[in-house]
């Protein structure tokens, strides 16, 4: 009678079948500043990056992660999984510039409406009069404008530019490490009852460089931006590191990008050509990996594009999260493939800046400002050194006629003329004859 009273209050106090007592998912994604393609030590033994290496090991390096020529737009496409040309957002912003739109469905909202703790810890940069905690963080800790001195926290004009959920404050402190500090604390703090989705959004290593005295005695012979990358990767071992310490690894989908690629005057994009600010591989084409154990594949190089705006719906499909209903969006869950660690196809995408890049497969056409056309084939030439719009007219037809569908609705930039960059060349400006 005893044996049968345990068992019996045993089963009462079991979960029914199909209801799970454990903690959904939680979220952190890790967002660079100007990481270049071959600044990272998957790729470049001579830097020194081994939490991310490590990272790399233990789930898949994605080799097409396409992000935006600069910081501002690709934050939207991010948050929002629209282009954010429809928002006007096309190059880096200005404080009094709107940024995303009020009331557009984003990222951080959706999770929040779903149970989610949602933290932003870094670099704002999509304008001061819709904040981060306007667009459904929680909590906010960091710089709104483009860059800010890595240890006296001010803006380029000199002035303060550090706030803690909307109330500027001053520290003392290497903005790499105190993001990286505040990201442990809000995971070991966080409410152990809900998951959490957390982005940390790092200005390393942006210009203008600077690093701890023992990371640039360190590198004084490869140079500060290796320090500062360094500095970087030391950040995100401390998150990781927290992760395992709360025993989060295995319940933790991380996600780690750069916003752009390097600029000329610090890494590098080898072999891709061009930098920051141009749509040609070395501007768009970004370090990114993600880690899931259990969920994703382990030390897989995954060839299969993934676009910043998929990563809205990607993360959504990832935790069986639906949409909102009322947003439209231009982004689309790559969480198939990435679950499986194998390419699957996927539609034409774009990537739509003062100039715009068109994916079909290994194709890519890139139409300037004023019109001009251009056509590479990424398997063969992944450099983008050979036009080749007049030698495929086929393909050239039915990559124009996509890209003309595509970008229907899309406001005309008229900004920049020339070229990516201000210097591309383009082959005519409709399909050959």
């Amino acid at each position: 009678m005893r044996i049968l009273f345990c068992l019996l209050l045993l089963a009462a106090t079991l979960p029914a079948r199909g209801q799970s007592t454990a903690t959904p998912p939680n979220v952190l994604v890790i967002v660079a500043d100007d990481l270049g393609w071959n600044d990272i030590g998957t790729r470049n033994p001579k830097i020194t990056t081994p939490a991310l290496n490590r990272l790399a090991k233990e789930g898949i390096e994605l080799q097409r992660f396409y992000a935006y020529p600069v910081c501002s737009p690709a934050r939207a496409g991010l948050l929002t999984g629209i282009l954010p040309r429809r928002f006007g957002i096309v190059d880096v912003i200005g404080p009094a510039q709107a940024g995303i739109p009020k009331g557009t469905p984003t990222l951080p909202a959706s999770l929040k409406a779903a149970g989610y703790q949602t933290s932003l810890i870094g670099k704002w940069h999509i304008g001061n009069t819709n904040n981060a905690i306007g667009n459904g963080f929680e909590h906010f800790y960091g710089f709104m404008s483009g860059d800010v001195d890595y240890f006296q926290h001010t803006d380029k004009r000199g002035r303060a530019d550090w706030q803690r959920d909307g109330k500027q404050i001053a520290e003392e402190g290497y903005t790499t490490y105190l993001f990286a500090d505040d990201a442990v604390k809000q995971i070991k703090n966080r409410d152990k009852t809900k998951p959490f989705f957390l982005e940390v959004a790092f200005n390393a290593p942006h210009i203008d460089l600077a690093a701890p005295e023992d990371l640039v005695a360190k590198h004084k012979s490869d140079g500060l931006y290796a320090a500062v990358v360094e500095g970087l990767d030391i950040g995100i071992g401390r998150i990781l590191t927290a992760l395992d310490e709360q025993g989060l690894r295995d319940n933790t989908l991380v996600i780690f990008v750069s916003d752009n690629g390097a600029p000329r005057r610090t890494g590098s994009n080898f072999p891709l050509r061009s930098y920051k600010d141009t749509v040609y591989e070395g501007g768009i084409r970004t370090p990114a990996i993600v880690r899931w154990p259990g969920r994703v594949p382990a030390g897989v190089a995954l060839n299969h594009a993934v676009a910043i705006i998929d990563l809205f719906p990607t993360i959504m499909g990832a935790l069986n999260l639906k949409l909102p209903s009322e947003l439209k969006i231009d982004g689309a869950s790559q969480w198939p493939a990435i679950a499986s660690g194998k390419p699957v196809n996927r539609p034409p995408f774009l990537v739509a800046s003062h100039e715009i890049a068109l994916f079909d497969g290994d194709w890519k056409l890139i139409e300037t400002a004023d019109g001009q056309r251009s056509l590479y084939n990424l398997k063969n030439d992944i450099a983008e050194t050979k036009d080749e719009w007049a030698k495929q007219p086929e393909v050239a037809v039915k990559l124009g006629a996509e890209l003309d569908t595509l970008k229907a609705g899309l406001p005309v930039d008229k900004g920049r003329q020339g070229g990516p960059g201000g210097g591309g060349k383009g082959k005519g400006k409709g399909p050959p004859k």
